[in-house]
């Protein structure tokens, strides 16, 4: 009749049981109970306190922390971890380069700005640089959304069955490497190729597929970015040479 989210066995109907992420087969029904994330208990453990833990488990013991919990939760709680890992990631890295910014342009004698009010343009450089940082958590959020629903649909096509809640599961707890941005510079550059790897394993642990069908799922995405991106610039420059070639000629 259908098969067990646990374990993936083929269950009949007189061998399904409810358990906790739907019918599961008699045989995970009389196995320990479905393990729980800290991410999960957080009215029990408090917000911060379940975020760290969880963040932890996932970057020192990935197969452990991840064994037997439910597979899927709602959208609403994966966004939470997923901005809570974009705050880690660049807040205090936002606020150094602000206070860097600040300390150099203070340091520019206002005769060499060569802008008619220096002052202004020292200011809205300072601003600029804090509304990046206030704002990038929440840009980055949305962005982790819209990458998540693009993953879920190359999975799909892999022949994975659970739904996009699964996957925005799996996709925020691969932010986890995030937290790494309380020492600053570090997440902005280590902290996404971290969290793709991360990704393949937490795809394929809870969508329970293949590592070929998870490791495109996590890296075909990104990789076409990179792609398009690249294309794009390489057409631009390629224009401006030419049009810099005809102008000469």
């Amino acid at each position: 009749m259908a098969t067990c989210p646990r374990c993936g066995a083929f269950a009949c109907a007189r061998c399904l049981r409810q358990g906790p992420e739907g019918a599961i087969c008699v045989t995970c029904h009389e196995r320990e109970p479905l393990g729980q994330l800290p991410w999960d208990r957080r009215e029990e453990l408090g917000t911060l306190k379940a975020f760290w833990r969880t963040c932890y488990g996932l970057l020192m013991q990935p197969t452990n922390t991840l064994r037997g919990i439910n597979p899927d939760a709602p959208v609403g709680s994966s966004m939470k971890f997923v901005f809570l890992s974009a705050i880690a990631g660049f807040l205090t890295t936002g606020i150094v380069y602000t206070a860097i910014i600040g300390i150099i342009l203070g340091m520019v004698p206002e005769a060499n700005a060569g802008v008619d009010d220096p002052q202004a343009m020292k200011l809205w450089m300072t601003v600029g640089m804090a509304a990046w940082t206030v704002l990038m958590p929440f840009v980055s959020t949305g962005m982790t959304l819209v990458n998540a629903g693009l993953d879920h649909l190359i999975l799909r096509m892999g022949g994975v069955e659970r739904g996009f809640s699964v996957t925005m599961r799996a996709h925020a707890l691969s932010q986890a490497p995030y937290i790494v941005g309380v020492i600053p510079f570090v997440a902005v550059y280590a902290a996404p190729f971290w969290a793709v790897g991360l990704r393949a394993f937490t795809y394929r642990s809870l969508h329970r597929t293949s590592w070929g069908t998870a490791l495109a799922g996590a890296l075909l995405a990104p990789v076409l970015s990179c792609c398009l991106c690249g294309g794009f610039y390489g057409a631009l420059m390629f224009a401006a040479f030419n049009n810099g070639l005809g102008a000469q000629g």
